[in-house]
């Protein structure tokens, strides 16, 4: 008789992997991490992690997935009357230092392997696909609210948009001393004024 898996644990367990994943990615790069450092990292067998990932694709494929389920949340967390700009930085807004952007810097590990990994490549794709979804969405909920000038196009805004994010976590990285909360709120406001609608003259 099959032992009766318990899906809350079973995902438990799954998200558990998923986080000593990232920790070896973010520590020793997305090629040089194994699956043998990977289990020593969540402290398991080979055999035990197969049970939850079948090969390193996966796992990445999973964090992806796992990203866009968060970035959901941040939206749907936002608060009551903010403006577009402020929701499209929804993320960002969520942290409260550059400790917290550490997870978002897998995403430039991803960028590397997706030039040699074709996998990969369309994980990251596919990923961002469904990102600019959710920012598009965004951005026109908010130029029918008259926040964001009816002139720009939302599928390309967005895309520029997630370029911009995705950069943002690099800053402390490339200077230093920079001020958390001054840097978010600038970013903000370079956001707001680049999507105000525009005035005529």
């Amino acid at each position: 008789m099959a032992r009766k898996v318990d899906p809350e644990k079973h995902e438990e367990k799954r998200l558990e992997l998923l986080e000593a994943a990232h920790r070896c990615f973010l520590r020793e790069g997305l090629r040089g991490a194994s699956t043998a450092m990977i289990c020593k990292e969540a402290g398991i067998s080979p055999g035990h992690l197969y049970h939850y990932f079948p090969s390193k694709v996966v796992i990445v494929e999973a964090m992806a997935e796992d990203y866009l389920r968060r970035l959901h949340g941040y939206f749907a967390d936002r608060p009551e009357g903010a403006d577009t700009s402020t929701v499209l930085l929804s993320e960002i807004w969520s942290m409260q230092g550059w400790g917290d952007v550490d997870h978002c810097r897998i995403l430039f590990e991803l960028l590397a392997e997706a030039g040699r990994n074709p996998r990969i490549r369309a994980i990251l794709r596919e990923n961002t696909r469904g990102v600019r979804a959710v920012l598009s969405q965004t951005l026109r909920a908010g130029q029918a609210k008259g926040e964001v000038d009816a002139g720009l196009e939302p599928d390309q805004v967005a895309a520029m948009l997630i370029a911009v994010v995705d950069a943002a976590p690099m800053l402390p990285l490339m200077v230093e001393g920079l001020d958390f909360a001054a840097s978010r709120d600038l970013l903000t406001l370079m956001v707001r004024r680049f999507l105000a609608p525009q005035r005529e003259v």
